[in-house]
């Protein structure tokens, strides 16, 4: 969305392209993947991919990487791999300011994530191109004929598990098995001591929504995450507990309106994002009595995490969503 721009009403556009894919391919989950023994090959070795258009071998790791999707983008830098080209360096660098996730300078811009310059990847001669299945369907034979693909579904049930052995996969296949393990037990070590934070302040198991909130057609609109989607997992795992029981959509979304979030459940705290030039919550809802009435605004429960916190990202921001939880929730 791995899968939104500042320019809200342009990432709405490039989202719906999204949302209206169907997860598949390595959308199959079946076990926690060790990113150490998922697979490591002997020096000199074939490396065998698990991909969501199924297998593909390489003959070493890679070393000159495009990718086309933010999540791998920010999964290559996690694993200190340098992609030679990237789909939006612009996008990427305003939506995911995870600690650790910044895109190097020299890192060639090769157009949209929808529409990427086949020119431009040609020129920069790389051994693999990574892709999102889902974004990349329709100019995969042509990316294929310059360099093996990876692909990858990111909206897999279950998303958090999903993303992790897509991001084993994708060490593998630039030879940083060790480092994928280093960063993805991260997690769970940071939403431990989250939790630990919580119940020495006394907000142990407290209730919450979070949301994305931006303009759409000039009518404020929030994408609210239900269990279905990758940050309220990684909040879950701290012992929060999730109070949005919308309908799910591919992504784990409900988007709604203003009314829609009166069916927030009581006593929840309501985290949300939103671009600095275009909040709604601070903007087009300041004065509207619908927005006044919510219980999470009428006991200031209301609160922004950062505007570059990346709902739908890799493992530098599932560790920013739970830092910026933690700062907003302040403990």
């Amino acid at each position: 969305m791995q899968r939104m721009p500042r320019a809200l009403k342009t990432a709405g556009a490039a989202l719906a392209l999204m949302l209206t894919a169907v997860a598949c391919g390595s959308g199959t989950v079946g076990e926690t993947a060790d990113p150490k023994k998922s697979g490591d090959a002997p020096a000199g070795a074939a490396i065998v991919l698990d991909t969501a258009q199924g297998k593909v071998t390489l003959a070493k790791p890679a070393a000159k990487v495009v990718t086309l999707e933010w999540t791998y983008t920010e999964e290559l830098v996690a694993l200190g791999v340098t992609p030679v080209g990237n789909a939006d360096n612009k996008g990427y660098g305003t939506w995911i300011t995870a600690k650790g996730a910044a895109l190097p300078q020299n890192v060639t811009d090769v157009g949209t994530r929808n529409e990427p310059s086949l020119e431009k990847i040609r020129a920069l001669q790389p051994d693999l191109i990574v892709i999102d299945n889902d974004r990349s369907k329709a100019n995969l034979k042509q990316l294929q004929e310059i360099a093996p693909v990876v692909s990858f579904t990111y909206t897999t049930k279950p998303q958090l598990q999903t993303m992790k052995k897509n991001f084993a996969e994708l060490a593998r296949a630039v030879g940083k098995q060790d480092k994928a393990a280093e960063v993805t037990g991260q997690i769970d070590a940071r939403a431990a001591d989250l939790r630990t934070r919580l119940d020495k302040a006394g907000k142990g198991g407290l209730k919450y929504a979070v949301g994305q909130g931006f303009t759409a057609n000039g009518t404020a609109t929030v994408r609210m995450l239900t269990d279905d989607a990758i940050a309220p997992q990684v909040l879950n795992l701290a012992g929060l507990k999730n109070g949005w029981k919308g309908e799910p959509d591919a992504w784990g979304m409900t988007t709604v309106g203003v009314e829609g979030l009166t069916k927030v459940e009581g006593d929840s705290t309501f985290l949300y994002v939103a671009a600095e030039k275009d909040n709604p919550f601070t903007g087009a809802l300041a004065a509207n009595a619908v927005w006044k009435g919510l219980d999470f605004v009428r006991s200031d429960k209301a609160v922004p995490l950062d505007p570059g916190t990346w709902l739908f990202g890799g493992p530098l921001s599932a560790l920013h969503i739970l830092d910026e939880t933690g700062k907003a929730l302040k403990v």
